[in-house]
């Protein structure tokens, strides 16, 4: 599974012939990662400002499965609104997709 840091984009593209089929996303804070690393030392490796996270799969899933490429920049408005953390905290994207045969 991938990070998307804020400001950066979940852009997932397919071969011609085939489509996304999304697997798995979550938005927020599960686990320190790259997305922490320009926080500071005091957020960055303390487990309180962890483990929070909406399953947006299926928010994914719906704008981006059975297309050929898709964007969605974080910050999202859709993502953020899940508020599966505290207000104030930076939140990112983690997600995985595969291209399968067939048409879009």
């Amino acid at each position: 599974m991938e990070e998307y840091c804020q400001f950066e984009s979940f852009k997932p593209q397919c071969w011609q012939r085939e489509i996304i089929v999304i697997k798995q996303a979550f938005y927020g804070r599960r686990h320190a990662g790259r997305c922490t690393e320009t926080e500071g030392e005091e957020i960055a490796r303390n487990p309180r400002f962890f483990g929070c996270s909406a399953d947006v799969t299926a928010i994914l899933h719906e704008r981006c499965s059975g297309k050929n490429q898709c964007e969605v920049r974080i910050p999202d408005p859709e993502l953020a609104n899940t508020k599966a953390c505290v207000s104030g905290l930076t939140m990112f994207l983690e997600a995985s997709y595969s291209c399968v045969e067939g048409k879009h």
